[in-house]
């Protein structure tokens, strides 16, 4: 387990590096030069603009720039946006929001999604069975995006059942479809992947086995095809945890949500590259350290790479 443990490791430090540096290269090469933007309409000093990108190293080649801001970030000191503010208590404040709208969505996608693949598993053919893959399918092919925006028209401003848009507080209600919103799509994956394992689980040896030796259906079920059948979902859902706070942009910004994604829209609009690669950087680390913790329960699961 340890040496799997640290190879683990070791394969995550090149691929934060070199993600984080095709971040940086594509905010590095974003047209327009953000000194000036800061100023909108307003005529700029050429003194004063050069001072600006003197204090925020925008003055110096690419690669000194990305080793400048590697530096920096091994010890969480991200600097300043343009307005003076530090990144870091920036990101500070929106982090708490969407972490609590991806927890929402996490919950919501694992316990429906598990209970929907579940009976979809065991009653394989019937009505239930068909009606279940039909919305789990459009789940799928419908974009976030259209699902937000009608259930916010429709849901929100024609009948008044949830909030059009969620406030500075962002309140377990405000957030409730939000959360339903974002995690429909995994939902229906989760779905699928339940159904899957156990529509397939449940015709193998081990199980008739388990019936011929006596046991009750329900004991065959628990102990034998949920068992075996959850396993790959699990994994899945861990994996998703990390993806569901970098997909929260799209979510953020149909329901006003002050979150990560909101924060990161807003830093592009205003060319903060500094707090862009900053954001993306920290959401890079929640991802492979989620991934982490899969691979760590994957192995505890399976004995075959524990002993590895």
């Amino acid at each position: 387990m340890g040496k799997y443990l640290l190879r683990r490791i070791l394969q995550m430090i090149p691929v934060v590096l070199g993600a984080t540096l095709l971040v940086y290269a594509l905010v590095f090469a974003l047209p327009g030069d953000p000194v000036k933007a800061m100023f909108g309409d307003k005529p700029v000093n050429e003194a004063v603009a050069a001072q600006i990108r003197a204090e925020y190293n925008l003055d110096k080649p690419f690669i000194i720039q990305y080793l400048l801001f590697l530096k920096n970030a091994f010890t969480l000191n991200f600097g300043n946006t343009f307005a003076g503010q530090p990144v870091i208590d920036e990101i500070g404040r929106a982090f708490p929001v969407t972490i609590k709208l991806a927890l929402m969505a996490f919950c919501f996608e694992a316990v429906f999604g598990v209970v929907f693949g579940i009976i979809s598993g065991l009653k394989k053919g019937k009505w239930y069975d068909s009606v279940i893959l039909i919305i789990s399918l459009l789940l799928i092919s419908v974009p976030t995006f259209v699902t937000g925006f009608a259930g916010q028209y429709f849901l929100g401003i024609q009948w008044s059942l949830i909030p059009v848009t969620a406030s500075a507080d962002a309140t377990f209600t405000e957030l409730l479809f939000p959360a339903m919103v974002l995690g429909s799509v995994s939902m229906a994956y989760i779905i699928r992947l339940t159904r899957s394992e156990i529509s397939s689980n449940i015709a193998l040896d081990y199980v008739r086995t388990a019936r011929a030796k006596g046991m009750s259906n329900g004991s065959v079920m628990v102990r034998h095809v949920l068992r075996n059948s959850l396993i790959p979902v699990v994994t899945y859902l861990g994996q998703d945890l990390g993806a569901l706070m970098g997909g929260a942009m799209i979510t953020e910004q149909i329901f006003n949500i002050h979150g990560v994604g909101f924060l990161t829209y807003q830093s592009i609009l205003k060319g903060e590259g500094n707090l862009v690669v900053s954001i993306v950087t920290l959401l890079l680390l929640v991802f492979v350290i989620c991934n982490l913790l899969v691979d760590l329960l994957y192995a505890a699961l399976d004995p075959r790479i524990r002993y590895e």
